[in-house]
């Protein structure tokens, strides 16, 4: 089992494992129509370097050039650029007006997964492809965000879960993690079909 950065080539195989990281979130945000979908978008920002959704903000686990598992971070530290990528990709992709959309439904996105604090390291895009689960791929990934959040001089690693996934909610809390706090449910959640979140928080030691 090898990790590594992810590379321009890994864009078509990765996009449909980050999606399937937060489907219903994904496909609240980004689909648009069968064209102007979320999978879609996610094979074109994969595709280069920069932003939220760049191949280089994502590390991935393989296996005998199988696709196991992906994770992304990101964190309060972050360069301007690195937003600006983001939003350009979105540009490029939806063109100005869905673009806007997209970003409406984001700020939507933000009463349940709060920004980073100065402290924190904060997870997304975390995935074991299910033929590969309860095989040391997750402890495997959430490792290498302790050692990435410590060289970064983090001493906490966070990341949100939708409060029904239960199977999650296990996982990561057998990994030493606890609940911190629980979103509010808005009006403009329940009309994207998106529910409670749990805040999950890990101190570093």
């Amino acid at each position: 089992m090898n990790i590594r950065k992810a590379k321009q080539q890994d864009a078509t195989i990765l996009a449909p494992l980050v999606f399937s990281s937060a489907p219903i979130a994904f496909s609240a945000t980004f689909d648009i129509d069968q064209k102007l979908s979320a999978i879609n978008f996610l094979q074109a920002s994969l595709a280069s370097a920069d932003g939220q959704y760049g191949y280089a903000n994502h590390w991935l686990v393989e296996k005998d050039d199988c696709l196991l598992g992906c994770v992304s971070a990101w964190h309060s530290d972050l360069a301007d650029s690195f937003h600006q990528a983001t939003l350009t990709k979105l540009i490029d992709f939806y063109g100005m007006a869905q673009a806007l959309a997209v970003v409406q439904v984001s700020l939507t996105m933000q009463d349940c997964i709060p920004k980073p604090l100065q402290h924190e390291w904060c997870i997304g895009h975390f995935a074991v492809d299910e033929k590969f689960q309860r095989q040391g791929v997750g402890r495997a990934l959430l490792e290498l965000m302790q050692k990435q959040a410590m060289i970064a001089g983090k001493h906490a690693l966070s990341l949100d879960v939708d409060s029904s996934n239960s199977q999650a909610l296990d996982f990561y809390m057998a990994q030493g993690f606890s609940i911190e706090s629980q979103s509010r449910v808005s009006d403009s959640m329940l009309s994207l079909g998106i529910g409670c979140h749990f805040h999950l928080t890990k101190i570093l030691v």
